[in-house]
């Protein structure tokens, strides 16, 4: 499923962050990798409107 907000994909962050050592083959491996795909587009299709997490120095 697309991400199409911040919140989402804050969301989708935090999920991924829960699966980070579950295996490959594996329900929750599967979706690791879906939902770091998701991630990965947001970023592409949002780089230039998304905040900045640090501030400039």
């Amino acid at each position: 499923m697309p991400i199409r907000t911040e919140q989402e994909l804050e969301r989708a962050v935090q999920e991924f962050q829960t699966l980070r050592d579950a295996p490959e083959d594996s329900d929750r491996g599967r979706r690791r990798a879906e939902l770091d795909a998701d991630i990965k587009a947001f970023y592409v299709t949002n780089a230039e409107s998304l905040r900045k997490a640090k501030p400039p120095r």
